[in-house]
Order: C-alpha cells, then structure tokens, then sequence
C-alpha cells in the first residue's frame, strides 16, 4: 500500500565508477528489490558500511544505477554524513587491498527532501535529485581527477549549509569545491563535492 504522506528524510546514492573496469549499474548492484538483502559488491559494501556506522535506522533500495538509503526521520544527520563516508571509504580500501587487479571506485551523494513510500519503492523529488547528483558530471570529474581515491562524494548546497561547521565539527566547507549540478527536471542546484584521499 502506498504511504500517501511525503516525510523529509535525509537519502543517500551510492554508485560504482565504471573507470576501473567494475561493472556499474545493474552488474554492481543486482536487479531491484526493495526488502532483502540483495547480493552484489556494491550492495554489500552499503551494507557493511552502515552497520560499521552504526546505522539501524536505514532501509536500501536498488536503483538501476546503484543503490540509495534512506534514512528515517530525525536521524542525527551531520553524524550520518561523516561517518557513512568515512566507512565507505574504509570498506573500499579493505575490498581493494584483499582483491587486487579488481578495484571498485564509487561515488557517493547526500541530499534530504521528501520522500514517498509506494508500492514502487521510494519515490519523490528528493530521490531523484540525489541520484541526479551522484551520476552527475562533476562528481564523476573529482574521482577522475584524484587516481590514487577509491571515493568521491557530493552533497548539495541547501544540506551542507545546514550541516556544516559550527552545526559539525567534522563538516567544513573549506574541504569541498563549490559546483552547480544541472538536475534532471532542467534546474540547476549548488553542490559541493570532495575526493577522499586523493
């Protein structure tokens, strides 16, 4: 049945670069499915890198192009957005280390809005704008431009702006370069993005 009543929730897209030689899409991340726990390196990694964050208020949806959480309402959401990155980009180093000659490279984005539950699945503007901005051209330029990083990752301005310091004293816009992502529905957003370890 569907939830007729949008929540704003902070969602999350993660998605492998193609770059390396790892499947993207569907390959990473299996067929969809909204309520098991579907197999696949890209999957598994969210997976992984949630529990290390200790995350439990999180539900995975597989997207054609990778995979998106969403959290629950009221989450604590700076907290969210530096630990889940940090153990992204934790879980990518480990898998990389142990499977040499395979590397996995992703990007991850961040973004809140409202979201929908249907029979589909999770569905509204901000699911969309977050996947528009994890495939978005940018995002896809910090990783290229940084080799040596296994993670990239985007968060729009609208979020950083209210998550960052002195909100979080891990989140500094310094660390970011400033872009303008065009979405989709044919608006442009600010954006920030940032390559880990590069």
């Amino acid at each position: 049945m569907d939830d007729l009543d949008p929540v704003r929730r902070l969602c999350v897209a993660v998605e492998a670069d193609s770059s390396e030689g790892e499947p993207e899409g569907e390959d990473a991340a299996t067929s969809r499915t909204g309520d098991a726990h579907p197999s696949g390196p890209l999957v598994d990694l969210a997976e992984r890198a949630s529990m290390a964050a200790g995350l439990d208020q999180v539900a995975f949806q597989v997207q054609p192009a990778g995979v998106l959480l969403v959290l629950n309402s009221g989450v604590n959401e700076p907290r969210v957005v530096v630990d889940l990155t940090r153990e992204l980009h934790n879980g990518l180093w480990r898998r990389n280390r142990r499977q040499a000659g395979t590397r996995l490279r992703c990007r991850v984005a961040f973004h809140q809005g409202l979201v929908r539950l249907t029979d589909e699945g999770f569905e509204g503007q901000a699911v969309t704008v977050v996947g528009d901005l994890c495939a978005s051209e940018h995002l896809r330029a910090e990783l290229g431009a940084s080799p040596r990083s296994d993670l990239a990752m985007i968060i729009s301005g609208q979020l950083l702006d209210e998550l960052a310091y002195p909100e979080s004293a891990d989140l500094h816009r310094r660390q970011f370069r400033p872009v303008t992502v065009t979405l989709t529905a044919a608006r442009s957003m600010p954006a920030y993005v940032y390559a880990l370890g590069g």
